[in-house]
């Protein structure tokens, strides 16, 4: 693993994006190591404290980059902290919070945001995925959580098509965001025949609809069916 002075170059300027991905170039080397060596112990705290202890495993693989950013001249307090973040998505077993911190320099001039994002479970300690780190040019509270809002900024084009490791769990996913354009017939009247021929595309092909929600002025219907075997 890189050192911080390994990572940057000696007369490199450093920019909240480069940062970011120093943070995830140690993230990728030490958080499964860190797992493993402290298992025991972080499985035993979970029962103790419960999800605080996702913020003691964070410690051991951010503390000391956190380390490396001060003796650089970087001011980060007060780091990663609960309530500058937000917890929205996922199920139990793989919750995700975004929690972010806003990295300053020697004047105290605001040089962006790092947003950490971590994957936990409810029902027992685990890590299911590495955590990422993602930077933001905003450093202003409501522009930092409409920005994490955004799922295209969150996921940063991560996941775009369909992503590997969900088809391998059994299932894959798809939605339709026409689906009302087939209810009014254009006689002011509904047309069921429209619907079911929309369906019926969908169900030829091994989708089953899970729910429809409304999103502004569509309709959006979201699929699911096992994953197609090659051969």
């Amino acid at each position: 693993m890189k050192s911080w002075n390994e990572f940057f170059k000696p007369e490199q300027t450093i920019t909240i994006q480069g940062i970011a991905k120093y943070f995830q170039h140690v993230i990728q080397e030490q958080w499964e190591v860190i797992l493993k060596e402290h298992r025991e112990e972080l499985n035993r705290k979970f029962y103790e404290i419960g999800e605080p202890v996702y913020g003691v495993y964070l410690g051991k693989v951010l503390i000391p980059v956190f380390h490396e950013l001060s003796e650089a001249g970087f001011v980060t307090k007060p780091g990663f902290i609960l309530p500058n973040s937000i917890e929205h998505w996922g199920p139990p077993e793989e919750r995700e919070r975004c929690m972010w911190c806003v990295v300053k320099d020697q004047t105290g001039t605001p040089l962006g945001t790092l947003v950490l994002r971590v994957f936990h479970s409810h029902v027992r300690f685990n890590v299911p995925h590495a955590p990422d780190v993602f930077s933001l040019e905003v450093t202003e509270r409501e522009a930092i959580l409409n920005a994490i809002s955004n799922a295209s900024i969150r996921l940063n084009q991560k996941y775009r098509g369909v992503w590997q490791e969900q088809r391998t769990d059994g299932w894959e996913y798809s939605v339709e965001t026409g689906l009302g354009d087939y209810l009014n017939a254009g006689r002011g009247e509904v047309e069921v025949s429209y619907l079911d021929h929309a369906l019926a595309a969908w169900g030829r092909n091994g989708w089953e609809l899970v729910s429809v929600v409304p999103h502004g002025n569509r309709l959006v219907a979201f699929f699911k069916r096992p994953v197609q075997k090659n051969g």
